[in-house]
C-alpha cells in the first residue's frame, strides 16, 4: 500500500509539473530573445521538462517493483516489445492523421494542455518499450530493479543524444 501511495504522489507531482509548465507559457514568464523567433522557448527547458517527465516514469516503475506482487512478473512481458511497437506505430499514424486532416490541431489550439498529455503518452511508450526490451533480454540474469535503472539511463541518453542532434 505504501508504494501505491508513492506512485500516486509521483503522478500528482507530474500533473502539477505539467500544469505549471502550461501556466508559465500562458503568463509569458519566459523572456523571448529580442529580435529572434524560436518555435521553442529554450531547448534546455524542453530537455529538462522531458527529463523530469521520464524521471517520474522511472519512479513509478521503481515503486512498482518494490511491491510484493508487482506487475513485472506477468507473462505478457515476453510479448511487450512487439506490443509497444504496434501500439506506438498505430498511435503515431493516428497522431499524424489527426494533426493533418483531423480535428487534433483545433483541439490543441483550444486546449494546449492536450499537447502535454500527448507528449507524456509518447514518452511513456518509449520508456515502456526500452524497459520491456531490457526486461525480456535480461529477465533471468538480473533483478528487475536494475533493469529499471538501465531503462532510465538509456532513455535519458536517447533524448540527450537527440537534444544535441537536433
Amino acid at each position: 500500500m505504501k508504494w501505491t501511495i508513492y506512485q500516486l504522489l509521483v503522478m500528482i507531482g507530474v500533473t502539477f509539473f505539467m500544469w505549471g509548465m502550461e501556466n508559465i507559457n500562458n503568463e509569458n514568464l519566459i523572456a523571448q530573445p529580442p529580435g529572434e523567433w524560436t518555435a521553442v522557448n529554450s531547448p534546455l527547458l524542453t530537455f529538462l521538462a522531458t527529463g523530469l517527465l521520464i524521471t517520474g516514469f522511472y519512479f513509478i516503475f521503481l515503486f512498482e517493483v518494490k511491491k510484493k506482487k508487482n506487475r513485472f512478473q506477468h507473462p505478457v512481458w515476453i510479448y511487450m516489445p512487439q506490443l509497444c511497437m504496434a501500439i506506438g506505430g498505430v498511435s503515431f499514424v493516428l497522431f499524424l492523421i489527426g494533426g493533418t486532416i483531423g480535428p487534433l490541431g483545433g483541439w490543441v489550439e483550444q486546449m494546449r494542455s492536450l499537447l502535454y498529455l500527448i507528449l507524456a503518452y509518447f514518452l511513456f511508450l518509449i520508456f515502456l518499450f526500452i524497459f520491456s526490451f531490457e526486461h525480456k533480454r535480461n529477465r533471468s540474469a538480473q533483478a528487475t530493479e536494475k533493469t529499471i535503472h538501465l531503462t532510465f539511463f538509456w532513455t535519458l541518453m536517447l533524448f540527450f543524444g537527440l537534444f544535441f542532434l537536433f
